[in-house]
């Protein structure tokens, strides 16, 4: 059994955690395909719109202190479908088609609505799976693509914690579990946030934030039964994974971020990743898996440099 979802609550602690980063995004939302289900993001900034997109199981808030570092550009960010305050979709009879078309819906929703593309993207773990999935697919509404953290690809390293959450006995317990500001810590150290933690940037209210997220919402209990689905105990399903295809396919100028402290994969791997892509670039982070965390203006400014490389009349350019 999952928490009681309390929107009006969770909202509260999200307003927090981006109040201590010095930001109050405005709420929107559209609704995808046939209406049935909406996708929700906080928007904040000004300038051309880019579109952040969180790993789990987590929400849009996490980008939180790198958006606060790059206020030139209209930042979307996401709550993935059945994340945060998104509708969830149904997993009973999921198939990697049905996800794929589930992953194109929801974005061609949100581009729609932000003046339909092309726009640039940031994708983390598993967002990174759905940002690279749909950039493949729809090529002529993403400008550009940024990885940021090691992507949820075929070949993505699991740790033995997730590996076990595909077992429904651990993942029922994982749901059933009040999560504590001492879990996260212990969980952020593991994936290479000691540092940043230490240093600060994930704030108390950050803290309480992905607590709410935990209590509030049916985040974990969506995101588990997803995992189920497309991993194993030996690691993500070829079938359900993006693999050499898609990162073939990717038209638009990518940068690969990655830290060396990141427990999904090392950088080496990432660059033979990479250099499958038509234009690409891999830049090596002193960081962990959420790797903004560890420095947000230095990210931010890597951000910046990529995207005004970018020409706004062309979808290609070469990234050293």
């Amino acid at each position: 059994m999952g928490p009681v979802v309390d929107r009006a609550a969770y909202r509260q602690a999200e307003v927090a955690a981006w109040a201590s980063h010095g930001l109050d995004p405005v709420e929107r939302s559209a609704p995808v395909a046939s209406g049935e289900r909406s996708v929700r993001w906080l928007e904040t900034g000004s300038g051309p719109p880019v579109v952040f997109i969180h790993g789990t199981p987590t929400a849009g808030g996490v980008f939180a202190p790198l958006v606060a570092e790059v206020p030139d550009v209209t930042a979307v960010v996401v709550d993935r479908p059945g994340c945060g305050l998104s509708d969830s979709f149904e997993l009973d009879g999921l198939t990697p088609e049905r996800l794929t078309e589930i992953n194109a819906e929801w974005l061609d929703a949100v581009i729609d609505s932000v003046g339909g593309g092309p726009v640039d993207v940031v994708g983390n773990s598993a967002g990174g799976m759905a940002a690279l999935s749909y950039a493949a697919q729809r090529p002529e509404r993403v400008r550009s693509l940024v990885l940021s953290g090691v992507p949820a690809v075929f070949g993505m390293r699991l740790p033995l914690g997730m590996r076990a959450a595909t077992f429904r006995p651990v993942a029922t317990a994982v749901v059933r579990h009040e999560l504590t500001e001492r879990d996260l810590r212990r969980s952020l150290t593991e994936i290479g946030h000691g540092d940043a933690i230490a240093a600060g940037t994930v704030t108390p209210e950050d803290f309480a934030g992905r607590i709410a997220l935990n209590r509030l919402t049916g985040t974990y209990a969506h995101e588990l039964g997803v995992l189920r689905r497309v991993a194993s105990w030996r690691g993500l399903r070829r079938e359900w994974a993006p693999g050499r295809a898609h990162v073939s396919a990717l038209t638009m100028p990518s940068l690969w971020l990655v830290g060396d402290r990141d427990p999904f994969g090392d950088p080496a791997t990432v660059r033979r990743w990479a250099r499958f892509a038509r234009d690409s670039g891999v830049v090596e982070l002193a960081a962990g898996h959420q790797p903004w965390l560890d420095d947000p203006p230095g990210h931010a400014r890597i951000l910046t440099q990529f995207w005004a490389a970018v020409p706004r009349q062309s979808s290609r350019v070469t990234v050293d």
